[in-house]
């Protein structure tokens, strides 16, 4: 059994994994990055590195899925802490923004889509799951802002499915994406019964 210090130092060392993952893919790219360069540069053996992450699809989602938590729990946080006073077009602008704003996420969600097409099945599974939390989070951060209890579920799906689009078009350097014109086309197609 893990005692408390074992387990302070596997999340010590999972955090440094993380954030050099993420640190040398934004300089190198996720082809130009291998576990070797980011053991190396941790400071561990690759042995120890595969404890933590046997393939580099497991740590890519999982800088994905933190990503996506971070987002969610700032959200939620944002909803709390200013209920009655944000509005739906604020929280869907904070959404896209924190969504399009790091270069490395957006190439790692990408880098996640290109692996799913190609077959990559246990990859599939879980961004299927992190695409049903961003629905979920849609219906409920909606529901909490305007009180109004409905199903929400196509509107979601078109939701993540612009937001998958404009992911796409910032990292192609398409022109500069109009977001508070987005937003309000997006809020009136959700708020259409």
């Amino acid at each position: 059994m893990e005692n408390r210090s074992q387990r302070k130092i596997r999340v010590n060392n999972r955090d440094k994994i993380v954030d050099t993952a993420i640190r040398l893919i934004g300089e190198r790219g996720v082809e130009g990055t291998s576990l070797a360069d980011i053991a190396k540069e941790v400071g561990i053996s690759k042995g120890t590195l595969y404890y933590y992450y046997s393939s580099k699809n497991d740590l890519i989602f999982d800088i994905t899925k933190d990503h996506v938590d971070k987002i969610t729990a700032n959200i939620f946080s944002l909803i709390e802490s200013n209920k009655g006073e944000t509005s739906w077009q604020a929280m869907l602008k904070l959404l896209i923004d924190n969504l399009l704003k790091s270069e490395t996420r957006t190439r790692l969600h990408l880098y996640l889509i290109q692996e799913v097409l190609s077959g990559n099945d246990d990859l599939k599974k879980r961004f299927s799951e992190t695409y049903h939390q961003w629905f979920r989070m849609i219906q409920e951060g909606y529901s909490m802002l305007t009180n109004q209890p409905k199903d929400l579920t196509v509107q979601a799906r078109i939701l993540v499915a612009i937001i998958d689009g404009l992911i796409i078009q910032g990292s192609i350097g398409a022109e500069a994406i109009q977001l508070d014109e987005i937003i309000r086309e997006m809020t009136r197609v959700l708020d259409e019964e």
